[in-house]
């Protein structure tokens, strides 16, 4: 069994130890200042006789310390990563005034509870959760907060929880932990946690999302709080020096670029259309004649293969044309298609040519598409141009 020094002084931040077994890199000691992984809480970093801690366990009643490399004394001294552990009693606090707040605002209990590296989530039980009520279980919460209320921990008995009024009723036996905001929420935690709600700073929420069909609430709290609206007011400068526009302007300025944007790429689809007509018909009236049609055969250097497909579609509009067009970029694209009066089967022709660019595709009888990484396109389409030829010689 590990002594949780942690529990009797979250705020320490080195101690001595004896190791009581060693095993490599895991350390058992007698006592201890680091937090193990629970309770939706990550576990303490640092240091032990200057190696680094990269993971703290728990085995039942012992803690497991996992170190960056072997540590061979008997006697050891450990000191934790401080601003990790402030950081994750800020996000705790949060989280229990949070959850409690939800509750009076609009009867969602909490299920869930994840502290991430960088924001914190929990789940909520009600099907749907308002902007109001996100709103107000905010502002309630700061409240509490900012009133700086005494944080109390304890042990109690099965009987003694029966008096209290726990958020969650516990699913253990024998002495239990409970963590009470004075006069706001009580709950059964092991983590760690600081002695005022004021330590907290402030509790941020980010937005929710659905997780499983329940509400999914992100937050942060106290510094990451900070530093996430520092991140929010430089990302505003920034996207207000980009289009001209005071934080108060920046969403009609968005709105206005998104639109005029929308109006650039119709227009350029339109040009993109007719460029595309027109380039088919010059294809179709220089067309080759090979045996009973006339045959395009094109490579267009950097374009996909919607470029592609629309070539294609206006040539062999026309009777008596078959069109085998490529494409260059990132990847190699190919169309194969014919017109209604032409009788051949572009699919297995299409099907052998793709499988020399490494791709793949498909379509109907008169029309076939793919693409694939290959850079010998041409290879492929001559191979589809004289496998044509040969069926409509």
């Amino acid at each position: 069994m590990t002594e949780r020094l942690f529990w009797a002084d979250p705020y320490a931040r080195d101690f001595a130890a004896r190791v009581v077994r060693r095993d490599g890199s895991r350390l058992v000691l007698d006592r201890t200042l680091f937090y193990p992984t629970s309770g939706g809480q990550p576990n303490d970093t640092g240091t032990i006789n200057g190696v680094r801690v990269v993971d703290v366990l728990e085995e039942g009643e012992t803690i497991v310390h996992v170190t960056e490399s072997p540590v061979d004394a008997a006697d050891v001294k450990g000191a934790i990563d401080w601003n990790r552990r402030l950081d994750h009693m800020q996000q705790h606090d949060g989280q229990h005034i949070l959850s409690e707040a939800f509750i009076r605002v609009c009867g969602a209990e909490t299920t869930s509870f994840h502290l991430g590296p960088e924001t914190c989530t929990i789940d909520l039980s009600k099907p749907s959760v308002s902007a109001a009520d996100l709103e107000t279980a905010e502002r309630l919460a700061n409240q509490v907060v900012w009133e700086n209320r005494p944080i109390d921990i304890a042990f109690h008995t099965r009987e003694e929880i029966a008096k209290l009024p726990l958020r969650k009723p516990p699913q253990v036996d024998g002495s239990i932990r409970v963590v009470t905001v004075r006069d706001f929420d009580c709950s059964a935690c092991c983590g760690t946690h600081a002695k005022t709600s004021g330590e907290t700073g402030v509790v941020m929420v980010l937005g929710v999302e659905r997780a499983k069909g329940d509400p999914r609430v992100t937050f942060v709290c106290g510094w990451r709080a900070l530093a996430y609206a520092r991140q929010n007011a430089a990302t505003i400068r920034a996207a207000g020096a980009k289009t001209s526009a005071s934080r108060e302007d920046l969403v009609g300025a968005v709105e206005r670029i998104m639109s005029e944007s929308a109006d650039t790429r119709k227009s350029l689809a339109s040009a993109e259309k007719q460029l595309a007509e027109h380039r088919a018909k010059e294809l179709a009236a220089s067309a080759a004649t090979r045996g009973r049609a006339r045959f395009v055969v094109e490579v267009f250097e950097n374009r996909d293969i919607k470029y592609l497909q629309g070539i294609a579609s206006q040539i062999v509009a026309s009777p008596g044309l078959v069109a085998v067009l490529g494409a260059t970029g990132a990847t190699s694209s190919l169309v194969i298609a014919r017109s209604a009066d032409v009788a051949v089967d572009v699919r297995p022709i299409g099907k052998d040519a793709l499988a020399a660019i490494g791709g793949k595709g498909g379509g109907p009888a008169n029309f076939i598409q793919g693409g694939g990484p290959g850079a010998n396109v041409r290879d492929a389409m001559k191979l589809a141009e004289d496998r044509l030829a040969a069926a409509l010689a």
